[in-house]
């Protein structure tokens, strides 16, 4: 994207490259269904790709996401596990829970570990590209500048 340096300012360009995301789902189908969703934002790339929790934290370290999609049901290590962890040693990493279940108890334990905020993969498409935006806005981040 190319936006004014300066708003109103048409003279000086710069290009703003999209948020970074780091989208950790264990089945395959859902995991190219949500980075296409995300890809087909401006505002968004998908950095990373985990197909478990324990890839997620260490991808998160690795690429230093601007956010992370996490899902809560996961092999080797669960969304819940892989938050707290990615937590612990990102305190301000947005991070959106998603599942295709909506077991309350699971949703409150993500929660818990730190996911600020929750999407039901049936409803990916309407609020994930928005939750996530929020969030990016919310803790301060912005969409990395370059002249």
């Amino acid at each position: 994207m190319i936006h004014p340096a300066v708003p109103g300012d048409t003279g000086s360009l710069q290009v703003v490259s999209p948020f970074r995301i780091l989208v950790a789902e264990d089945d395959e189908s859902f995991l190219d269904a949500i980075a296409l969703l995300l890809e087909q934002d401006d505002r968004f790339l998908v950095a990373g790709r985990a197909h478990d929790g324990r890839e997620a934290v260490a991808l998160s370290g690795e690429l230093a996401p601007d956010a992370v999609v996490m899902d809560i049901e996961m092999p080797v290590l669960d969304g819940v596990e892989a938050t707290r962890r990615m937590r612990a040693e990102s305190p301000d990493l947005p991070i959106v829970a998603v599942s295709g279940h909506d077991y309350e108890e699971r949703v409150l334990e993500i929660r818990q570990a730190g996911a600020d905020d929750y999407v039901r993969k049936a409803r990916l498409a309407d609020e994930l590209p928005r939750v996530l935006a929020s969030l990016l806005e919310t803790t301060g981040r912005s969409a990395r500048s370059r002249p």
